[in-house]
């Protein structure tokens, strides 16, 4: 499996706004708007590091120490673009799309290599797989934007992960909306 590397960001407003959220929240000021955003990011990564996938589309990059057929960790992906590699001379090269093939379809997603050249010895990352990942903004499943509520409001009325006059975690039921979303590789 490679490490991946976000390389740009989402408009976090457009995954879902922070009027949203405090329509939600019965909240009808602008007092603690900015704490408002701050729980819907703190939510957004938690959402997305459970599930690992990505609330609206992304570039990202897939470092990789040698070609192998491997799942790509996150998810969903919809498109790659390119494979590149260090080759034996040490420079950067463009992999063929004959060399490679990639299943956007499983989840997690895969992509697979057929008689790929040689790398430079001994180099880390030596393979980077391109792509984009995460559903875009106007393609997210609503129960994650559901997830997403839920924790705002849990953060934004807790305000402490314990209830401490009844000394438990406070129960969100965000697994279960969450689970048919995950994706383990």
């Amino acid at each position: 499996m490679g490490t991946i590397e976000i390389t740009s960001t989402p408009d976090l407003d457009s995954v879902i706004s922070v009027a949203n959220l405090k329509a939600h929240l019965r909240v009808d000021h602008s007092d603690e708007d900015t704490l408002i955003e701050a729980y819907r990011d703190a939510a957004i990564k938690w959402v997305e590091d459970y599930c690992n996938t990505r609330l609206g589309d992304v570039t990202a990059v897939m470092y990789m120490d040698a070609f192998y057929t491997c799942a790509i960790p996150v998810g969903p992906v919809s498109a790659i673009s390119s494979v590149t590699y260090v080759d034996q001379a040490g420079n950067s090269q463009t992999l063929g799309t004959t060399y490679w093939w990639a299943d956007l379809k499983r989840k997690p997603a895969r992509i697979t290599f057929d008689s790929p050249p040689d790398l430079y010895d001994d180099t880390f990352n030596a393979v980077q797989v391109n792509m984009t990942i995460g559903y875009a903004e106007a393609d997210i499943p609503t129960p994650l934007i559901h997830a997403v509520r839920l924790m705002v409001a849990h953060l934004y009325e807790a305000r402490q992960a314990v209830a401490y006059s009844q000394s438990y975690e406070v129960p969100l039921g965000l697994h279960s909306v969450l689970s048919p979303y995950r994706i383990v590789g």
